[in-house]
């Protein structure tokens, strides 16, 4: 019986609950950074995200026209100075760490998901997807 008790109070404990959110999702369509490229040229995606109460932020971007089975990563930035009027040709810092790494699929899709706290992103201005071999390879970005 004990066991039983016990067992019962566990799974309790592990139940699934929605997180609470501060605020609406917001969304970003990224723009196609490599126009001239051959693969890139038709790169598209969307990217949402969302502020937690427990202070995280929830990021899910959705990417095509990537290169099939590559690795790929996204980073929140901060606006730099190569570019006063465009985020994405700024060339600022990383805020926040990587947001996600994923190896694209078959037909060049993915989708990269990630938690990052909202303190460290108060500066982020753009978001953007980089081969995860050759961080200079940039298909797409948005600002936000």
């Amino acid at each position: 019986m004990l066991a039983l008790i016990g067992s019962l109070a566990l799974a309790s404990c592990n139940r699934t609950t929605a997180p609470d959110v501060s605020g609406s999702t917001k969304s970003v369509t990224f723009k196609a950074m490599l126009p001239n490229d051959a693969v890139y040229k038709s790169s598209t995606g969307t990217g949402k995200y969302v502020d937690l109460t427990g202070g995280d932020r929830r990021t899910t971007l959705t990417a095509g026209g990537l290169k099939p089975s590559t690795s790929y990563l996204a980073h929140y930035h901060k606006m730099g100075t190569a570019d006063a009027t465009d985020p994405c040709k700024s060339s600022g810092d990383v805020v926040g760490g990587v947001i996600a790494t994923m190896t694209s699929d078959a037909n060049g899709a993915l989708i990269l998901k990630g938690f990052q706290t909202t303190d460290a992103l108060k500066d982020a201005k753009y978001i953007n997807i980089h081969e995860a071999a050759s961080l200079a390879t940039v298909p797409l970005c948005a600002p936000l």
